[in-house]
């Protein structure tokens, strides 16, 4: 007898589809289960086609709902009317899986409340990728908002969960100060599949840059949280050193941080790129890759340089610290501590013998414990 078919909807909680369930979803649409993406949606948006992570829909039940936002260091959805709260009671009642990214947006919040009032016996999954205030800080006022809201409504996601899962091990003593149960904590990593593109294009070429310029790649979002601020402090104090920073990605920090290279004269030592969907270039070219971040997830930019072989500098911090140990297969800096990036960067390109063993390790080490076809396997057991 064939196993029974199950119906599972993702509950996403921004407009982007997060990397876990854009995997998921596509991976589980032909094996046993029907998928539904619940997912917020702009008035005018771009194609997904031209962003990096063009999502298939083909195959999923894809459910949309208009929504108000402000694009910020946060990109907040708010349902603007009743069409969120049908296709959320619709989920809810057809589903016999409700898997949720964080519980602190409306959406997703809602979500939660809506199943712990009316659908108790369906069986709810949440996914908390981090912590805000408490794995990183936000900002002042933030994090106390963030504070006052684990403390007093932000435990109704806790209570209508089944099953709360975190990424990693570094992440388990914040989910234990914001309240949530032992007893319902499961680590599950998220993973990356090995395929690695062979590049078509000469990015040195492309940008003009000499052969003997050693390149530092950054992919990321372009913010505070990510840590633009603190490339442009790392790359002054190597302005003497024969190396130029790669930029790519956008975000709210964009514009602002041109002009501050531009001030201090920086222009030629660290380019701003913009989105690119062909990331596998930069990845087979560069000789660091760079990310300064203050609060991550499991970051998929640093699994991705794995993959590619290139050596990690990174910040010490939860969610990183499950991908990078010291000295084996990248460096660690203190967050806030430019002058060890900088120190960092220049050991990796000075040393060849400890930069072929990060590039060894790291790819090992996706192997071993981040591949998709393993973890995948760790979400299922939580969906029997």
């Amino acid at each position: 007898m064939g196993k029974q078919i199950k119906r599972i909807c993702y509950v996403n909680p921004g407009i982007n589809v997060k990397r876990p369930i854009s995997f998921l979803m596509n991976k589980l649409k032909n094996e046993r289960y029907i998928v539904t993406v619940l997912l917020p949606k702009k008035k005018y948006e771009i194609k997904r086609e031209d962003t990096r992570y063009y999502d298939d829909f083909k195959g999923i039940n894809l459910l949309t709902y208009p929504i108000w936002t402000k694009s910020s260091g946060f990109i907040w959805p708010i349902p603007i009317n009743l069409d969120f709260f049908r296709r959320c009671w619709k989920v809810l009642r057809e589903n016999d899986i409700i898997h949720i990214w964080t519980a602190f947006y409306p959406n997703t919040f809602i979500t939660c409340l809506l199943k712990l009032l009316f659908f108790k016996k369906k069986t709810l999954i949440l996914t908390m990728d981090t912590f805000p205030a408490y794995s990183f800080k936000v900002s002042s006022i933030l994090d106390i908002l963030f504070k006052l809201y684990f403390k007093t409504i932000g435990k109704i996601p806790f209570y209508a969960s089944n099953y709360i899962t975190i990424y990693g091990k570094s992440f388990f003593k914040y989910a234990r100060k914001i309240g949530i149960p032992k007893r319902k904590i499961v680590i599950t990593p998220t993973g990356i599949e090995l395929s690695p593109k062979a590049p078509d294009r000469n990015i040195r070429k492309l940008f003009n840059i000499s052969s003997n310029k050693k390149i530092v790649l950054f992919v990321g979002l372009h913010n505070k949280r990510k840590g633009t601020d603190l490339i442009i402090k790392t790359a002054r104090l190597l302005k003497d050193e024969n190396i130029i920073f790669l930029l790519v990605g956008d975000g709210p920090e964009r514009i602002k941080s041109i002009k501050e290279v531009s001030k201090i004269g920086l222009n030629e030592k660290v380019l701003f790129l913009g989105t690119r969907l062909d990331l596998y270039n930069f990845y087979n070219q560069s000789d660091v890759f760079f990310l300064p971040s203050r609060g991550e997830g499991l970051a998929g930019v640093l699994m991705e340089a794995m993959i590619y072989q290139v050596p990690i500098v990174t910040s010490n911090i939860p969610g990183t610290r499950d991908l990078v140990n010291h000295l084996e297969n990248g460096l660690l800096c203190e967050t806030e501590n430019y002058r060890c990036y900088a120190e960092s960067i220049k050991r990796i390109l000075q040393d060849d013998k400890l930069s072929n063993r990060f590039k060894i390790n790291g790819l090992n080490k996706m192997r071993t414990k981040f591949l998709w076809e393993n973890n995948i396997k760790k979400y299922e057991l939580l969906y029997l």
